[in-house]
């Protein structure tokens, strides 16, 4: 599957911690889109100047979520890509106007973690 998104179609941020051992913890900021899948995963950040991106995870349905979430235990994935020793998303803030599948995704969220702060707005 190619993905494909516009930069209009940002619906979101999602904030990444990971965790080195003998490092302190780094934050990273993930910004969220729609474009063709569920949702896609970017690190956006500027290098030399300029701005550069990097895929960081997507979503290409609903049974793509479930399973990146931990959420399909029969069919063999039964653990959270996205919590972990090593890293976690700590934070997830969605744009209820820009998210096409808001109603899927919050629900798998709070079924995937236990400890997960979830903001929700509204802007066009």
């Amino acid at each position: 599957m190619a993905l494909h998104w516009q930069w209009n179609e940002k619906c979101g941020e999602a904030t990444l911690r990971e965790t080195h051992e003998g490092e302190p913890d780094r934050e990273f900021t993930l910004s969220l889109y729609t474009g063709n899948a569920y949702l896609i995963m970017l690190h956006e950040r500027e290098e030399n100047g300029e701005q550069v991106w990097s895929m960081y995870s997507f979503w290409a349905d609903k049974q793509h979520m479930k399973n990146c979430l931990g959420l399909n235990k029969k069919g063999g994935h039964g653990d959270n890509m996205y919590d972990t020793p090593y890293q976690k998303i700590t934070k997830v803030r969605l744009n209820k106007a820009k998210c096409r599948y808001f109603k899927d995704i919050v629900p798998a969220l709070t079924q995937a973690f236990d400890d997960l702060e979830i903001e929700v707005f509204n802007e066009q």
